[in-house]
């Protein structure tokens, strides 16, 4: 135990081998930032995001008023048109064909539409516009009906069932 006491003491007594340089002092710290600085990036985001919703509102604004002037330039044009006229012949509506689903005839079970692909369901089989099925040929899928024309001819319009 004397041993390490020694060399403890012997350590203590002796100069230290690295010299200790001192660090140089460390610059104040600002504690508030500039007030300017603080809020002029915010304001600048701000007007850009107020002007970006004013060009487009003036845009779509602009457009709206110039559809509406061509509309009006139309309309005028045609009621001068027909006022001229003497007679005015008044088309009638085209037929109304009704949705029919016959009890023993084919049933449509579901439409997905699309205006590029239209496809339906009936009696489980996959159907498009042109396809046959069984006697009847797809003529037309709407949203709401599926028209088949049967082997005489005559459409046959279906729609979903409740």
């Amino acid at each position: 135990m004397s041993l390490i006491n020694d060399a403890l003491k012997q350590a203590r007594q002796a100069p230290p081998r690295i010299p200790q340089r001192p660090l140089p002092p460390l610059p104040p710290d600002d504690d508030e930032p500039d007030s300017r600085k603080v809020w002029l990036i915010p304001a600048i985001v701000i007007v850009l995001v107020f002007a970006v919703v004013f060009v487009i509102g003036l845009a779509s604004a602009h457009r709206t008023v110039r559809n509406v002037v061509e509309t009006v330039t139309a309309e005028t044009v045609a009621t001068q048109a027909v006022a001229d006229v003497s007679t005015t012949v008044i088309a009638p509506p085209p037929p109304v064909v009704a949705v029919v689903n016959p009890e023993n005839g084919p049933k449509l079970q579901g439409i997905f539409y699309s205006t590029k692909d239209p496809v339906a369901i009936v009696d489980g089989k996959t159907v498009r516009p042109g396809d046959r099925y069984l006697d009847y040929r797809v003529k037309e899928i709407t949203r709401y009906t599926v028209t088949l024309v049967g082997p005489d001819g005559k459409p046959l319009k279906l729609g979903m069932s409740n």
